[in-house]
């Protein structure tokens, strides 16, 4: 994503007037981007309050070199709102990490949607060493609780990956989120298995957290998109740079 910032500079200086119009067309479904090309410092300052705290010691998230830094070490847990409430449909995120230090205990999860209310959480993104082989990580997934399903896959810490989450807000009985590693389709997902009620999910959220000996590790994150297809959170390489440009676009909007 560097490359794609340092192009979005240059193609930026030439102007865009085409490209920023396919741009607004192509975020029609988009609800959150953020690629946290921001000074480094706090997140929930540096960003111009399109990130808020909602727990923990405020200004502990992060930002360094355009990537922003989680670790269990510290209590910060932030938000974004969406652009729209979804209370019905799939709703879908993506973002690409980097496990720097493995969990600790059984894990905990450090990502997830939520309502506007300060504890109802969905869709969690979980980071744990149970079932992996030694210095190794999985990730796993909760639709509303604490018992994630994980992904049959041993990553390796320092390196690369997107995750993918889809979640279905109003499915019946309850809802069902599901996680991807660096699909390139909608399939070899793994589903939840856990239930829980249905809630309108108002924004996305990153949490800092060591409790009862279990934490989430520490990683950074960086190229984020919350959306309401597939397609929108995985885009094609071509369409990298017009969903950057409407990024960028989009946080100048929100910080008027």
């Amino acid at each position: 994503m560097r490359v794609v910032k340092a192009a979005l500079s240059a193609a930026a200086a030439a102007g865009l007037g085409l490209v920023l119009l396919a741009g607004s067309h192509a975020q029609a479904g988009i609800l959150l981007q953020d690629t946290f090309t921001y000074p480094d410092g706090p997140l929930v300052t540096v960003s111009g309050g399109i990130w808020a705290t909602h727990s923990g010691t405020a200004g502990q998230v992060d930002v360094l070199s355009g990537l922003v830094n989680l670790t269990q070490a510290e209590s910060e847990d932030v938000n974004s709102t969406l652009l729209s409430s979804i209370s019905t449909g799939m709703i879908y995120f993506s973002f690409d990490m980097a496990l720097t230090g493995l969990p600790s205990g059984t894990g905990g999860y450090f990502a997830h949607l939520k309502d506007a209310g300060p504890s109802n959480f969905r869709a969690r993104v979980f980071a744990t060493t149970t079932g992996a082989a030694s210095g190794f990580y999985r990730l796993g997934i909760a639709a509303g609780g604490n018992t994630p399903a994980f992904f049959p896959l041993d990553l390796a810490t320092g390196e690369l990956h997107k995750v993918v989450v889809s979640y279905d807000v109003a499915a019946a009985p309850t809802p069902v989120a599901t996680l991807y590693i660096d699909p390139v389709t909608e399939t070899g997902g793994v589903a939840s298995t856990d239930t829980t009620s249905v809630i309108t999910i108002t924004s996305f959220a990153l949490r800092q957290s060591l409790a009862s000996g279990n934490g989430m590790g520490t990683l950074t994150l960086d190229n984020l998109i919350v959306g309401q297809s597939f397609a929108e959170v995985v885009p094609e390489p071509a369409s990298a740079m017009v969903l950057a440009i409407g990024a960028g676009l989009l946080a100048m909007r929100r910080r008027r």
